[in-house]
């Protein structure tokens, strides 16, 4: 066995040891705020992928996301058949927006929901760069607890940098999260073509006795796009637009219609804070924007429109039902994406796919290591 195919064998059996409900290659459904929630991430579960749900922004105590959230886990077992043992680990992830100020509180209201459900992963993203509470601050309060039951702690980053903060503040897992991902992400990046394996690299070389798992995320859209992924040095691949239109989301019927119909994503789509603001939020640090399918909101913010005469406009529209200024979240391979199905059966679908891809590239090679100086018989090592 080669280096390399070695390698990968050693990535997928590290998924796999830590997540043993899952099968290779790994598909993992974003966490997104209106979108994800116990159906979807529990179906994605059920046929060996791994489901998150989103578990909110708001960390102080006695808040209703945290309330929410604690129903969710519980509906989560429930949905699941996973009992309720100290040993039994609930096979879902939950993620986590971490800039809020609130999230000085973590420690003291989040954790111990956690310790009670026992969710496989914790995935964290956007925390403030001025917060006095860090991403490691949070990991720390983790790990006090989740080795009773292998809990993961899953960071998203954007850039290199971010990457190596992540692994130095303890990450389990990071995602590197490309620009052609819709939704909130690092204002300033790459596609996953370069972050992917320039972060392997990093975590390889700098990281060496550490096990740190690597995602990719951002325009993953079919099963090419997973193989790709794991081609680049991925262990798993994250997709949010594709589960987006799945039948269990909660993502609105017009946003559904509005991904369904979008083509040539590259063109179509844009990343841009404009998105926030017009709805008028402005709570994101500026490191962070966000890629939507273009709307006029957009366009008149290009053509030099003021932004209080196109607040007025995105204001008028709503109030009038008008849902053409409304903001739909995407990634650029939404072109890619062509009929809703269930998470279960787009799961199931891309696990096909990939291994479609990965058939022929198999064949290519033994070609490949039967000519030249490479004897025939090598394609039998």
């Amino acid at each position: 066995m080669t280096v390399s195919r070695r390698t990968a064998a050693m990535a997928a059996s590290r998924m796999k040891s830590w997540f043993p409900t899952t099968t290779s290659p790994l598909i993992v459904s974003a966490p997104m705020a209106f979108v994800t929630n116990v159906q979807l991430a529990s179906e994605v579960s059920r046929v060996g992928g791994l489901g998150f749900i989103q578990g909110g922004r708001d960390f102080s105590a006695g808040s209703p996301a945290l309330k929410k959230l604690d129903e969710d886990l519980s509906t989560a077992r429930q949905a699941l058949k996973v009992g309720g043992g100290a040993r039994d680990t609930l096979p879902i992830g939950v993620g986590f927006v971490a800039y809020p100020s609130s999230v000085s509180e973590f420690a003291n209201t989040t954790t111990p929901i956690l310790q009670s459900h026992r969710p496989a992963a914790v995935w964290l993203f956007a925390p403030s760069p001025s917060a006095p509470t860090t991403i490691a601050d949070i990991i720390q309060s983790l790990s006090s607890v989740g080795g009773e039951w292998g809990l993961k702690v899953v960071v998203q980053v954007g850039n290199v940098a971010a990457a190596r903060q992540a692994a130095e503040e303890g990450a389990h897992i990071i995602v590197a999260q490309g620009i052609d991902a819709g939704g909130h992400q690092w204002a300033s990046g790459a596609s996953i073509v370069s972050l992917v394996p320039e972060v392997a690299d990093m975590l390889k070389t700098e990281f060496p006795d550490r096990e740190i798992g690597l995602w990719a995320a951002g325009g993953i859209a079919d099963g090419r796009g997973v193989a790709a992924a794991l081609a680049l040095g991925a262990e798993g691949a994250v997709l949010g637009t594709r589960f987006m239109v799945a039948t269990e989301s909660d993502t609105q019927d017009y946003k559904r219609q509005v991904i369904l119909s979008t083509t040539d994503g590259g063109a179509t789509t844009a990343k841009s804070q404009i998105h926030d603001h017009i709805q008028g939020n402005r709570e994101w640090p500026d490191v962070y924007d966000g890629r939507a399918v273009i709307h006029p909101s957009y366009q008149d913010q290009q053509s030099g429109i003021s932004f209080e005469e196109n607040e007025k406009r995105f204001k008028a529209a709503k109030e009038a039902g008008e849902v053409s200024r409304m903001v739909t979240w995407s990634g650029t391979g939404v072109g890619l994406i062509k009929e809703a199905l269930p998470a279960a059966d787009i799961v199931q679908l891309l696990r096909e796919q990939t291994l479609k891809v990965i058939g022929p590239l198999k064949q290519i090679r033994r070609i490949m290591r039967c000519t030249g100086f490479h004897p025939c018989h090598a394609a039998k090592a």
